[in-house]
C-alpha cells in the first residue's frame, strides 16, 4: 500500500511540474497530427506558433488565452462548434486574412474544423503582456512610400497590415517604429539597401516564415525590393 501511495505521489508530482512548464501563451489542438503546432518565433513581448489543420480535421476542443492575432498563410474553409453545437458552417478565409481572438476557456466546448479539401496553415501570434507596450506613444499604420498598405485590422493592442510587392518594386526608403513583427504569406527573392548600398540580397525565408523588426531611423536610408520574379505578401503587425 505505501509503494503504491508513493507511485501515485510520484505521478501527481509529475503531472503539476509539466502543468507549470507549459508554456501558457501556446495553443494544442488535440485532434491535429502536430497539436503542440512550432514555434517559429518568440520574444518578451510575444509568441508566434504555426499551426497545420489537414483537410476533415477538426482542432478538437481547446482554449485560448486571449490577447492573440491569428494570420492564414494558406486559407481554407472552416466549420465551428461551441459546447458540441455548430456555431458557423463553411466560412471562407483566405490566404493573408486576419482576425482577433478572445479569451476562450476550455470550458466553453471551442472547436473548429477544416471542411474543405485543402491544408489550412495559421500563425497565431499572441501578445505576452495584458497591457499596451507604448502607451505614451501614438503608433501609427506602417508606410511604404512607393506602396500602398492595405489595414487589415486595428484595435488597442496592434495594427495589422499587408503589402504586396510586385517583381521589380522598391519600397522606397522609410523608418521602422520597432515593437514590430513581419509574417510572410509568399515569400520571394528580395535585397535591401542601407544608405543607397545593397546589404542583402536572397531569399526573404519560406512561406510561414516570421521575424521581428526593431527601430530604424529614417535617416539610415532603409528600404528593400523584389528582385525576383515572383509576388512578394506580407503582414506587418505594429504593437502599441
Amino acid at each position: 500500500m505505501n509503494k503504491l501511495i508513493t507511485i501515485l505521489v510520484i505521478l501527481f508530482l509529475t503531472a503539476c511540474s509539466s502543468l507549470e512548464t507549459q508554456n501558457p501563451y501556446l495553443l494544442i489542438y488535440p485532434n491535429i497530427e502536430d497539436k503542440d503546432g512550432v514555434v517559429v518565433f518568440e520574444n518578451e513581448y510575444v509568441v508566434l506558433q504555426k499551426l497545420i489543420v489537414g483537410p476533415g480535421e477538426w482542432e478538437g476542443v481547446h482554449s485560448h488565452p486571449g490577447n492573440q492575432l491569428y494570420v492564414h498563410i494558406k486559407g481554407g474553409e472552416w466549420s465551428g462548434m461551441l459546447d458540441g453545437e455548430i456555431e458557423y458552417s463553411a466560412e471562407i478565409d483566405g490566404d493573408g486574412s486576419v482576425g482577433w481572438m478572445d479569451a476562450i476557456p476550455f470550458a466553453a466546448g471551442h472547436n473548429s474544423g477544416n471542411t474543405g479539401d485543402e491544408a489550412i496553415e495559421l500563425i497565431y501570434v499572441t501578445l505576452k503582456k495584458d497591457k499596451p507596450l507604448y502607451p505614451n506613444e501614438e503608433r501609427s499604420s506602417h508606410v511604404y512610400p512607393n506602396l500602398a498598405q492595405e489595414l487589415l485590422f486595428e484595435n488597442d493592442r496592434l495594427i495589422a497590415q499587408r503589402v504586396q510587392i510586385e517583381p521589380g518594386q522598391w519600397e522606397g526608403v522609410h523608418s521602422h517604429p520597432g515593437g514590430q513583427v513581419y509574417i510572410v504569406i509568399k515569400a520571394g527573392e528580395t535585397s535591401a539597401k542601407l544608405g543607397g548600398k545593397i546589404q542583402y540580397s536572397g531569399q526573404i525565408g519560406n512561406d510561414g516564415a516570421a521575424g521581428w523588426m526593431d527601430a530604424i531611423e529614417l535617416d539610415a536610408g532603409h528600404e528593400s525590393g523584389n528582385t525576383g520574379d515572383t509576388l512578394i505578401d506580407l503582414v506587418w503587425i505594429t504593437l502599441k
